[in-house]
C-alpha cells in the first residue's frame, strides 16, 4: 500500500523471521530522522508553474535565479517526483517486504543486480518491491554523495566539455552541476531551467535512475563551489557569482589578451625588462584605423631596405658581368630607384643615431614619388623584374654593391627587428577579437591592405609584421603553443607547462603563394586539410599516400633531437634555449599586464601562449590566448597533451593550497613575485614653521591716499605699528634630522616641542 507524500507515519512489514517490536520500533526511529533530514531537500523541490511579469521600472539584460520560475512540464515532473523516493521505509533488503520474489536466489549477495531474473519479473509485474527497492536504494546512495559533497563545498560546473577535467575532479570527490542546453548559452546564473533533451526524465528507458536528472534536482538551487566557463565574458561578474567560488577566469582579459591590447602593453615592455628573468621579443603590429602615418612610414622604410637587400643578394649570385648586365626581368626598374632606397635608409640610420638633433636631415618625398617607388619595389622582388642594364650604369653596379651593404650593416646595427624584416615586406592582418584563425589574411601590397582596414569597424584589425623566415622543419612551418597558468595576481604567481605543442602546417613553405595551409599553423585551420588529405587517402590519390609532417607525432623531444643533427648545435638547444626564452617572454608579458588584471581572490586561468622560432634560434611571441583549445583532440600528441595539462592544472589548483609539497604533475613555477611589507612614507625629519607676512605698503601710495583723503585712523595705524615689530622678530624652525619619525601621528605643542628638542633657530 502506497502511502501519501504528507504522511507522517511509517510501515514497517514484519518479516518472515519474526522480528521482535524493538528491531521494528529502532528502525521506524532511523527512518524517522533520515527524513527529518530531507525535510530540507524535499521543501525545496516542489516546484510553481507560475508566470513572474517583468518590472518595466528595472530592466535587466538577464533574469535573476529564483526557486520559483516558469518552468517546463517534464522539469516539474522530474523534480517533484523525488519526493517520492523519500517517502515510505524499507529495510535492508527488498526480500523484506516482498512476497513474490524467490529468496534463495539471493541470500547469497542482495547487492548483485540479477538482470534476467529482474527482467522477467519487471515484465510479468512492474510493481514488484524488488525494482522499488532498486529504485530507492540508487537514489540513496546518489543522494548521499551529492549531501558528503555540499558540506565539502565540492561541487562543480564545467560550461562546455571537458571530460578529462570532470574525471580528474571527480577522483578528488567532486560532484558535477549539470546545465541544460540552453542555458549554457547564456550567462552563468541568469536561469535555471531543465531541458527534457538535455537530462530526461527521472527514470530510463531500462527502468534505471537517471543520475545525471537526480543530481541536477538536488543541485538545483545550490551554488556550484568550483565553475570552469569555456566561454570568454560568459559570468555575471556583479550578481550571480560568490566570491567564494573558484573560476577560471579573470575580469576583463581582453585588455591584456586581444591583440591590440597586448600590442599597447607591449609598447612601454623594455621598462620592465630583467636580465634571465623577463624579456620579450614581438613582431612590431600597428592599429592602422587610429595610426596610419606610423605604419606608412614604417611599410614604406621597411620596402627601401627589401629592395637593398634584393639588390645585394641578385648581385652576390652573378658570376660576371655579362650576367650583370643580363640582370633584367619583364619591366626593369631604374637605378635611381637603389638610389632612392638608400637615401632613406641613410636618413633612418642618422634619426636612430640621433644626428637629427642640430639639424633636421630628413628629405621630405612627395606622395607621386612613394607610390611610384613602391611600384618598382614590387615589380623587383615579387613580379620578378631586373634592374636596367644600359652601359650608363655598368660600371658603377660594384659600387652600388657595396653602398648597399655598408647601409644594411648599419640598419642592423640600430634595428632590433632587422632580421624578422626579410626582403618581402610581407604583413599579416588579425581580427583583434577572434580566434582559431579565422579572418586572417597575409599581404604586401599596400593599397590592398588599406582596403581591408576600411571594410570593417574601428580597432577590428591589428597589422603585424610577418616573419618572412623562421625556423622550417623538412620545409615546414611551425609554431609552438606553450601553456602557462596565473593563480594569484599580486604577487603574481606563474606556472608553465614542461612540454609545448608543435603545431605544423599542411605543406611545405613556400612565398609562391599566401595560402592559410601554408603559413597558417592554427590547428583549427590545419585540420581542414587534414580531412580533406584523408579522404583523397581513401580515394587511391597517390600525391597523399606518403605521409606529411603532422602525420609523425613531432613533441618537443623529437625538434631537440632535430636541431642537434640537422643544424649542428650543441647541448639541448630547445631546452637550453627556446624553452627558457618563451619562460621570460611569458614573465614579461604577465608583469606589463599586471596592472590590469582582476585581483580576485579565487580564480585562476589558463593560457596558451603562440611562439615563432627564427632560423637564429630566436624566440618571437605572437600572441597569448585566453581559455586555450582543450578538447576535442586532434592528434595523439593533443590527445595526450591535453589531459596532462588538465589533470597537471587540477593538481596546482585544489592540491597544493592544501598541501605546498604536493605534486603539480607537468607545471613547474617559474615566477612568484616578492611583494615587500607595506610601510607608508612620512617624508623626512624636518619640520618648518613659519609666520604671515604682512606687506609694507609703498610710500608713494601712502602719500597718494593721505592726499586723497583716505588716511587711516590713528587705531589702525597702532596697530600696523604692532604687525612690523612682529614681524622683526620672525624666526624659521628647523627640525634637526636626529629626531626619528613617528609612525603614529600624534598632537603636540610644536613651541614646547620645539623647545625640549633643542631646535637652531635661523632668523
Amino acid at each position: 500500500m502506497d502511502l501519501p507524500l504528507d504522511s507522517k507515519m511509517f510501515h514497517v512489514h514484519r518479516s518472515r523471521d519474526n522480528k521482535s517490536a524493538k528491531e521494528a520500533k529502532d528502525m521506524a526511529g532511523m527512518t524517522d530522522c533520515t527524513m527529518n533530514d530531507d525535510k530540507i531537500y524535499s521543501a525545496s523541490f516542489i516546484l510553481e508553474k507560475k508566470e513572474s511579469p517583468v518590472n518595466p521600472y528595472n530592466r535587466v539584460d538577464w533574469t535573476k535565479m529564483c526557486t520559483k520560475w516558469t518552468s517546463s512540464e517534464n522539469e516539474i515532473c522530474v523534480v517533484n517526483s523525488l519526493p517520492q523516493l523519500d517517502c515510505n521505509a524499507f529495510p535492508k533488503s527488498y526480500m523484506d517486504t516482498c512476497s513474490c520474489c524467490p529468496r534463495d536466489i539471493f541470500e547469497s549477495n542482495l547487492d548483485v543486480m540479477n538482470e534476467s531474473y529482474r527482467s522477467a519479473v519487471v515484465g510479468k509485474d512492474e510493481d514488484c518491491c524488488k525494482v522499488k527497492w532498486e529504485k530507492k536504494e540508487r537514489y540513496r546512495k546518489i543522494k548521499t554523495k551529492v549531501v558528503r559533497a555540499i558540506k565539502r563545498h565540492k561541487i562543480f560546473l564545467i560550461r562546455g566539455e571537458l571530460p578529462k577535467l570532470k574525471e580528474a575532479l571527480e577522483k578528488r570527490g567532486w560532484v558535477q552541476k549539470y546545465e541544460a542546453t540552453k542555458t549554457r548559452n547564456l550567462p552563468y546564473g541568469s536561469v535555471a531551467s531543465l531541458e527534457a533533451k538535455s537530462l530526461g526524465d527521472l527514470t530510463q528507458s531500462d527502468g534505471t535512475l537517471n543520475e545525471r536528472a537526480i543530481i541536477f534536482a538536488l543541485l538545483r538551487h545550490r551554488s556550484p563551489d568550483f565553475i570552469w566557463d569555456c566561454r570568454n565574458d560568459f559570468v555575471d561578474w556583479h550578481r550571480s557569482l560568490s566570491s567564494n567560488t573558484v573560476l577560471n577566469r579573470y575580469q576583463k582579459p581582453s585588455v591584456y589578451t586581444s591583440k591590440l591590447g597586448m600590442a599597447r602593453l607591449l609598447e612601454d615592455a623594455h621598462w620592465l625588462y630583467e636580465k634571465d628573468v623577463s624579456s620579450v621579443l614581438f613582431p612590431r603590429s600597428y592599429n592602422l584605423s587610429r595610426e596610419p602615418k606610423i605604419f606608412l612610414e614604417d611599410f614604406r622604410l621597411t620596402a627601401a631596405a627589401g629592395l637593398l637587400k634584393w639588390f645585394v643578394e641578385k648581385m652576390q649570385g652573378c658570376c660576371s658581368e655579362q650576367s650583370c648586365c643580363n640582370l633584367c626581368g619583364h619591366r626593369p626598374i631604374l637605378m635611381n630607384r637603389l638610389e632612392f632606397a638608400m637615401k632613406r635608409c641613410e636618413e633612418f640610420v642618422a634619426c636612430e643615431n640621433h644626428q637629427n638633433i642640430d639639424e633636421d636631415i630628413v628629405t621630405e618625398f612627395t606622395e607621386e614619388e612613394w607610390n611610384s617607388f613602391l611600384d618598382d619595389y614590387m615589380a623587383a622582388v615579387h613580379e620578378g623584374a631586373g634592374i636596367e642594364a644600359n652601359e650608363k650604369y655598368q660600371d658603377q653596379i660594384p659600387k652600388y654593391v657595396e653602398m648597399a651593404s655598408s647601409i644594411l650593416a648599419k640598419m642592423k646595427e640600430v634595428d632590433p627587428q632587422y632580421e624578422l624584416n626579410g626582403m618581402r615586406n610581407m604583413w599579416i592582418l588579425k581580427p583583434s577579437e577572434l580566434c582559431c584563425g579565422n579572418g586572417i589574411s597575409i599581404s604586401h601590397n599596400l593599397k590592398d591592405i588599406f582596403r581591408k582596414i576600411k571594410s570593417r569597424p574601428k580597432d577590428y584589425f591589428i597589422v603585424q609584421k610577418y616573419i618572412e623566415h623562421p625556423l622550417l622543419v623538412h620545409d615546414t612551418k611551425f609554431d609552438i603553443r606553450q601553456w602557462f597558468l596565473v593563480t594569484n595576481t599580486f604577487p603574481l604567481t606563474i606556472w608553465i607547462f614542461k612540454e609545448g605543442l608543435l603545431r605544423f602546417s599542411s605543406k611545405p613553405y613556400t612565398f609562391s603563394t599566401y595560402h592559410e595551409a601554408i603559413h597558417i599553423c592554427n590547428t583549427a585551420i590545419q585540420e581542414k586539410y587534414d580531412e580533406e588529405r584523408r579522404r583523397r587517402r581513401k580515394r587511391g590519390n597517390p600525391e597523399e599516400v606518403v605521409k606529411t609532417i603532422r602525420d609523425q607525432g613531432w613533441d618537443c623531444e623529437k625538434l631537440n633531437e632535430y636541431l642537434k643533427q640537422n643544424l649542428g648545435l650543441s647541448g639541448e638547444p630547445y631546452y637550453d634555449s627556446i624553452y627558457p626564452k618563451m619562460s621570460e617572454a611569458i614573465i614579461l608579458t604577465m608583469l606589463a599586464s599586471q596592472e590590469h588584471m582582476d585581483r580576485r581572490r579565487c580564480s585562476f586561468e589558463l593560457y596558451g601562449a603562440d611562439f615563432m622560432v627564427m632560423e637564429d634560434l630566436s624566440v618571437w611571441l605572437i600572441e597569448i590566448n585566453t581559455n586555450p583549445r582543450m578538447h576535442p583532440p586532434s592528434s595523439r600528441n593533443t590527445k595526450r597533451l591535453y589531459s596532462n595539462v588538465l589533470e597537471s592544472l587540477v593538481k596546482v589548483v585544489m592540491d597544493v593550497p592544501l598541501n605546498p609539497e604536493a605534486d603539480t604533475g607537468g607545471f613547474s613555477l617559474i615566477y612568484k613575485q616578492n611583494i615587500p611589507d607595506f610601510r607608508p612614507y612620512l617624508g623626512p625629519c624636518l619640520f618648518v614653521f613659519g609666520k604671515a607676512i604682512t606687506l609694507v605698503e609703498h610710500p608713494r601710495k601712502r602719500d597718494k591716499k593721505k592726499k586723497n583723503g583716505w588716511s587711516k585712523s590713528q587705531q589702525q595705524q597702532q596697530q600696523q605699528q604692532q604687525q612690523q615689530q612682529q614681524t622683526q622678530q620672525q624666526r624659521a624652525w628647523t627640525a634637526p634630522p636626529m629626531i626619528p619619525r613617528l609612525r603614529e601621528p600624534k598632537i603636540v605643542d610644536f613651541i614646547d616641542y620645539l623647545n625640549t628638542a633643542r631646535c637652531t633657530a635661523a632668523n
